[in-house]
């Protein structure tokens, strides 16, 4: 199991613990270890935390430690209970930041852990190696985005006439639903193929990410855009539906969508961590992947970009654990994935109208899931 895939597990069922352990002034967090709340001095990996958990960290990496949980992957870790489970206090390490590549090996003796001052793979990266990772991250999400000034509105149909006698028939919909998808997915292939790294992957390993992720990215995007207060959806095509079009079209799964949206905004995510959050839920570990360790260094990058923006940010200093939660919300995005899936096809099975050989392929790459 990779480092990212042990933070999603482990922060989805968690964070909510940690929130109640965490209630502590500001200046108070800043003397306490990140782990278990006992006193720490200074930072270890990244994170500060006491010379109990650091000293945990390390020899559990350096000696490639296998724990198990003995309860459901979700035990209290504080000073009084964090040596009763080894696998929550590793995977909390994970959570709170604690970077495994940073620990002293035989290739970093006489560093005292530090990171690289060069990243061993930014070969991966190409010819953007020398730019900042989130800026190459922000300008393709803009490059991706519709713009504002040149919407289409031309399938735009407010609800008392959505309810009017010339009624749209079932197939219509499904016309309708197989366009967005695939427009859209246009969209996000622009975006997916100019990751940074992404494209130094085998073809093979391209094609996968692509399709394992297109669903995930939709509605990610489409979330990040959903503003509750607006009647209107705005979709990666630059299509405008009302929401009771929408309903028509996509069925329950536009309920689910709309509700995840508002675990996004309660987030109050700000762009920069918004693009690292789309590159991660590209850049993951999928069944049949033929380089996956590939896969996990610019995964790495990723986090390291994200984390650092989440540490500059003052809004997200104040807030504990900000980071974890963020990443916690990606479990929850491959199930919305999951049951579009789902809604596809049933469509498929209908027959109604012909499924787009683009949205066919989905159904290949998930079938592991």
């Amino acid at each position: 199991m990779s480092q990212i895939q042990s933070i999603y597990k482990y922060s989805s069922s968690f964070h909510k613990s940690i929130e109640k352990q965490c209630r502590t002034t500001s200046q108070e967090s800043l003397q306490t270890c990140a782990v278990c709340g006992d006193i720490a001095v200074c930072q270890h990996y990244g994170v500060r935390t006491c010379e109990g958990c650091k000293g945990f960290f390390k020899r559990t990496v350096q000696k490639k430690s296998k724990y198990v949980c003995l309860s459901n992957q979700s035990c209290p870790v504080d000073r009084r209970r964090r040596n009763r489970c080894q696998f929550c206090r590793f995977q909390k390490c994970l959570v709170v930041g604690m970077v495994k590549e940073v620990v002293r090996t035989d290739s970093l003796k006489g560093r005292r852990g530090r990171l690289p001052s060069k990243h061993k793979n930014s070969n991966y990266f190409g010819i953007h190696h020398n730019l900042p990772l989130i800026s190459i991250l922000v300008k393709n999400h803009k490059d991706t985005t519709p713009d504002i000034s040149n919407l289409d509105n031309a399938t735009y149909s407010e609800p008392q006439y959505a309810n009017s006698p010339l009624i749209v028939s079932e197939s219509e919909n499904v016309r309708q639903f197989y366009l967005i998808l695939r427009s859209s997915v246009s969209r996000i292939e622009q975006f997916i193929y100019k990751i940074p790294g992404f494209c130094e992957l085998c073809e093979s390993d391209q094609e996968l990410l692509f399709q394992s992720a297109s669903l995930e990215m939709f509605v990610l995007r489409l979330s990040y855009r959903i503003n509750s207060n607006d009647s209107n959806i705005t979709f990666c095509n630059g299509m405008v539906m009302h929401k009771t079009q929408c309903e028509r079209v996509f069925g329950d799964w536009l309920l689910n969508i709309l509700e995840f949206s508002k675990q996004l905004k309660n987030l109050e995510m700000d762009i920069t961590s918004f693009v690292c959050l789309c590159a991660l839920a590209v850049m993951t570990e999928r069944h049949g992947l033929k380089e996956p360790r590939k896969i996990e260094d610019i995964q790495l990058k990723i986090i390291e970009s994200f984390r650092d923006s989440t540490i500059l940010n003052p809004m997200y200093q104040r807030r504990s654990y900000h980071f974890s939660r963020m990443l916690g919300i990606l479990p929850e995005l491959r199930s919305l994935s999951m049951q579009g899936l789902q809604r596809i096809f049933y469509l498929k099975i209908e027959d109604l109208v012909p499924i787009p050989s683009t949205i066919d392929k989905m159904f290949v790459a998930s079938l592991p899931f």
